[in-house]
């Protein structure tokens, strides 16, 4: 999926004028041949103003090669767009992006910018392009060297969170998953440098910026996917295909309450419950042709590293 990620990147009116750094996490036991066949494609990628392949000799795994790759990065780089390998982009993700970078640059209270838009309608849209959020997207986003420096990897504090129900309360605002995900990740159960940035922003009240429409679709979930085994269903947003070349950016910043509710509305337990049993019963369907309507409620209303691309 690297070729349709490079493809759909290289529809952005910016991407001849963006510098493009891949970084190859070293191959898994019986990966050796299909990883040389990635990196030989990389050296043959034209279109960009520079392209420059990282190569790690052992697999560092996820949360590492991610963490290690964007600091690689910014140590040259004041600010960076980081993709994985695994995305679709609409043709104006690039222009989004780098004005989204400029606009917020000044503000700390701005922790990242984000590529892809939950599936939530927006009272605003007719207005403006984004709107804030309290949950930042791994799908293609981007962040500045002073807000990615400050993260505590480690999570020093988690002993205090883990037993204090108001602030897990509160950190489940951007959805009921999120406290468990860093119990997970703290016990070694999984390897997510995401649910730590995610933390990181709300320890320290910041937000996130997105598109009222999604920039960016995930085209790798299924069982060839490395991290994402589960069906793109109930994930997918309504597509920005036809992209303005100015965004229209919001000045305030400052979060929507609508917006804030469908957030949680549509992480929440209940929804993603909802999400399970209609992805099975489409798999059922599409196996035994059976009708696709699922028999099932509604969700509530609401809401490998490619490599860090940053702007000459």
């Amino acid at each position: 999926m690297t070729r349709q990620t490079v493809a759909s990147l290289l529809t952005n009116r910016l991407a001849a004028v963006s510098e493009l750094h891949v970084f190859c996490d070293g191959p898994r036991p019986g990966q050796e041949s299909r990883v040389r066949e990635v990196r030989q494609y990389v050296r043959s990628i034209t279109g960009f103003a520079r392209v420059v392949l990282h190569e790690q000799a052992v697999n560092l795994g996820l949360s590492r090669s991610v963490i290690g790759g964007v600091s690689e990065m910014l140590k040259t780089h004041e600010r960076v767009i980081v993709l994985e390998d695994d995305l679709d982009l609409s043709a104006g993700f690039l222009d989004f992006m780098n004005q989204s970078l400029q606009a917020y640059e000044a503000d700390p209270r701005v922790m990242s910018v984000s590529g892809y838009a939950f599936p939530i309608r927006h009272a605003r849209e007719q207005a403006q392009d984004a709107v804030f959020g309290l949950r930042a997207s791994s799908w293609g986003w981007a962040t500045w060297r002073d807000r990615w420096q400050a993260i505590d990897w480690e999570v020093s504090d988690y002993a205090r969170f883990r037993w204090n129900p108001v602030r897990r309360f509160q950190f489940n605002r951007g959805g009921s998953d999120l406290s468990r995900m860093l119990d997970r990740q703290m016990a070694g159960q999984i390897d997510s440098w995401a649910i730590r940035f995610c933390y990181h922003q709300f320890r320290h009240g910041l937000v996130d910026v997105f598109p009222v429409r999604s920039l960016v679709e995930n085209i790798g979930f299924g069982e060839g996917a490395a991290h994402c085994r589960q069906d793109v269903r109930g994930w997918t947003s309504e597509r920005m295909e036809t992209a303005p070349t100015r965004f229209r950016l919001p000045v305030d910043v400052s979060t929507d309450p609508d917006v804030l509710r469908q957030f949680r509305s549509f992480n929440s337990l209940t929804a993603r419950a909802v999400r399970v049993a209609k992805r099975q019963w489409l798999s059922l369907a599409e196996r035994f042709g059976l009708p696709r309507s699922a028999p099932v409620a509604s969700p509530p209303k609401g809401p490998s590293l490619l490599g860090p691309l940053s702007p000459r």
